[in-house]
C-alpha cells in the first residue's frame, strides 16, 4: 500500500543529556538517586512540528544504563528517520529492532505522539480518550532516616497531600519503625508501601501482621518480592490483607495476562519506562477487564516525563492510585510541566501536545 502523502515524515531524531540534581536522595532498595541521568529526546516532523520525551533509565530496575540509552537511540534514529509519522507502525519497527531498550523507545514514542497532537492542535490528553484533565498524586517517602521521614511527612500533608507512599529497604524492624512514625505524624493520610522486590513472601506477611496489630492498614503493597517469584507474589495475594500490586513483574501486556491467570496481584502499576505507551494501553485493557486496580507511577522523571504519564492516565481514566512526585523532589528541572499542580491536584493545561515550557538547559545537542 502506498503512503498518504499528507501523513508527515519523521525528518530528525536528537537528544541531549537531562542531569538534574536532587535536593533530596530519592533512596530505593535497590538504588540511590542524586542525580538524574535521563535524557531529553527531541523527534522533528519534516513539516516543522517538534515533539518531546524522556528517556529515564533504571539501573537496577530495568538493567538501563544512559549508555544503552543513548546507543539505542543512535539505533532509533536510523530506523525512524525518513518513515511516515504512523504511530503504531513506528512502535513496531522500534519493538522490531531495539525492543530490549525500554526506556529509549518510550522517549520516542511519547515525543512522536507530542508532535502528532500538537500538529492536530489538541492536548495528548484527549488523544487518548480524554476521560479526566485532572489527577491526585501521592507523594514517596524515600527509604531516610525515621526523624527526616516524620518531618518529610508532615511536610507534605501540610501541603494538601493525603497519600504517601514509603518506600521499603527490606529490613523489617527499621521499616516498620518509619511506617508507625510517619502513621503517627500523618494519622489521616492513606499509606501505601512499595518493597521494590526487596521482601520475602513470608517477611513481607509478617510486617503486615504487625502493622495490622498497630492499627495500621496500608491501602496498597507494591512489588513486595523479587519480580519472577511469581509463586510468591501468588502466595501473599492469597492471604494479604491489602492490596498487592505487581510493578517490576508487569513489562509487557503478556505480564499483565499472566498476572490475572495466576491470581499474582489485585493491582498493576503502569510507567512509561517500563512499557511505553502502546504496550501500556494493552495492560491497562487487560487490567481493566480483570478488575484489577491501576496505578501509575514513574522512575525519577522530570516535569517532563511525568507530564506524558499524567496525559495517559487522565486520558484513558479508571486509576486508583497516581504516583507521579519525582519532580517535588528535582533542585532545578529546566521544564515548566505540562500540569498546574496545587498541592496533590494535577491538573493538565488546555495546551496542544504535552504542552510544556522549556526555561532553559545548557548542553549541546547531540
Amino acid at each position: 500500500m502506498g503512503c498518504d502523502a499528507s501523513v508527515p515524515k519523521i525528518a530528525d531524531l536528537t537528544w541531549q543529556p537531562l542531569q538534574v540534581p536532587l535536593h533530596t536522595p530519592f533512596a530505593i532498595s535497590s538504588e540511590t538517586t542524586t542525580v538524574t541521568d535521563n535524557f531529553w529526546v527531541k523527534l522533528k516532523l519534516d513539516d516543522g512540528t517538534e515533539g518531546w520525551g524522556e528517556a529515564a533509565p533504571s539501573p537496577t530496575l530495568m538493567g538501563e544504563t544512559a549508555k544503552t540509552v543513548e546507543a539505542a537511540l543512535q539505533e532509533a534514529k536510523s530506523i525512524l528517520l525518513g518513515q511516515p509519522a504512523r504511530w503504531r507502525h513506528c512502535v513496531k519497527l522500534l519493538n522490531e529492532q531495539i525492543q530490549a531498550q525500554k526506556a529509549a523507545c518510550a522517549a520516542v514514542e511519547v515525543a512522536l505522539l507530542d508532535a502528532l497532537a500538537k500538529r492536530q492542535g489538541i492536548p495528548l490528553w484527549l488523544l487518548f480518550g480524554g476521560s479526566t484533565d485532572e489527577l491526585e498524586t501521592d507523594v514517596t517517602v524515600p527509604i531516610m532516616p525515621v526523624e527526616e521521614a516524620k518531618n518529610f511527612a508532615a511536610n507534605f500533608v501540610s501541603r494538601g497531600f493525603r497519600r504517601l507512599k514509603l518506600k521499603l529497604s527490606g529490613d523489617l524492624e527499621t521499616d516498620e519503625a518509619r511506617i508507625v512514625a510517619v502513621h503517627e505524624v500523618a494519622p489521616h493520610a492513606e499509606l501505601q508501601l512499595d518493597a521494590n522486590q526487596a521482601y520475602k513472601p513470608t517477611q513481607a506477611l509478617k510486617l503486615l501482621n504487625r502493622l495490622e496489630r498497630l492499627g495500621i492498614t496500608p491501602i496498597l503493597f507494591e512489588q513486595p518480592v523479587p519480580k519472577d517469584d511469581w509463586d510468591g507474589m501468588r502466595w501473599l495475594t492469597q492471604r494479604s490483607p491489602v492490596p498487592i500490586c505487581a510493578d517490576e513483574s508487569v513489562v509487557t501486556a503478556s505480564d499483565a495476562l499472566r498476572v490475572v491467570r495466576e491470581g499474582a496481584a489485585r493491582a498493576i502499576n503502569i510507567k512509561l519506562m517500563k512499557s511505553g505507551i502502546a504496550e501500556s494501553l494493552r495492560i491497562i485493557a487487560i487490567a481493566q477487564t480483570a478488575h484489577l486496580q491501576l496505578m501509575v507511577g514513574a522512575m525519577v522523571e522530570t516535569e517532563l516525563g511525568l507530564t506524558a504519564a499524567a496525559h495517559l492516565t487522565a486520558g484513558t481514566g479508571g486509576f486508583d492510585f497516581v504516583d507521579l512526585d519525582t519532580h517535588l523532589f528535582m533542585e532545578d528541572s529546566p521544564f515548566l510541566a505540562g500540569f498546574e499542580q496545587k498541592g496533590a491536584l494535577l491538573r493538565l493545561r488546555g495546551k496542544p501536545g504535552l504542552g510544556m515550557v522549556l526555561r532553559g538547559l545548557a548542553g549541546n545537542r547531540q
